[in-house]
């Protein structure tokens, strides 16, 4: 029995009329949230940007999905071509889709996260510039969060969180009101990783 759909059409003919422009390009992405402990310190792996968008700030290890790999291959190849770190065990942790988030186009990133009980020593390499461990810390009044790390640079990001209703961030809605030296929304995602350790 050969299946049609409402206009008659077999699969066959379905895929001659698909038009997939109608759709738009959608990259994908995966960026990487790894934590350790560093002089009795929460700390966070970030790497230099090398390149545009963002030259010279720093951001989460990550980039975009080959069209041969799943999320979770790319995510483990982008953390050891941008750092030199390999093996980590990487958990998904959220979906990020909100629009105008990287200029280059629209992407939605698979974040990961990773738990390193001590700290590697991390180079930058392929399209970064260092990659270095950052302390995390952040305080929060109502709504309003300020995420500082402190590396050989000091970083900040304040922004409005607004939460789901299960009490976690909703990255896509949440706002970085002002940043100084991360790029894109990685200061959310840094955020999100912090509240799921616990």
């Amino acid at each position: 029995m050969i299946m049609t759909n409402k206009k008659g059409q077999t699969f066959s003919e379905f895929m001659k009329e698909y038009k997939k422009k109608h759709y738009g390009k959608v990259a994908v992405t995966v960026d990487n949230v790894l934590f350790s402990i560093c002089d009795e310190r929460l700390s966070v792996l970030l790497v230099k940007r090398g390149d545009f968008p963002y030259i010279g700030e720093w951001a989460l290890p990550g980039g975009f999905l080959d069209d041969d790999e799943s999320c979770e291959e790319a995510a483990a190849r982008e953390l050891y071509e941008e750092t030199g770190i390999d093996g980590v065990e990487l958990e998904q942790l959220y979906t990020v889709s909100t629009p105008n988030r990287d200029p280059r186009c629209k992407t939605v990133s698979n974040c990961f996260m990773g738990v390193l009980e001590n700290p590697v020593e991390a180079y930058g390499d392929d399209d970064v510039a260092d990659a270095q461990w950052f302390a995390v810390d952040f305080a929060a009044k109502d709504d309003l969060y300020e995420l500082v790390l402190k590396g050989e640079e000091s970083l900040n990001a304040v922004m409005q969180i607004k939460r789901c209703k299960n009490g976690k961030i909703d990255i896509n809605n949440s706002v970085i009101i002002s940043q100084v030296g991360l790029a894109f929304d990685h200061a959310k995602l840094i955020l999100y990783a912090i509240e799921s350790l616990n």
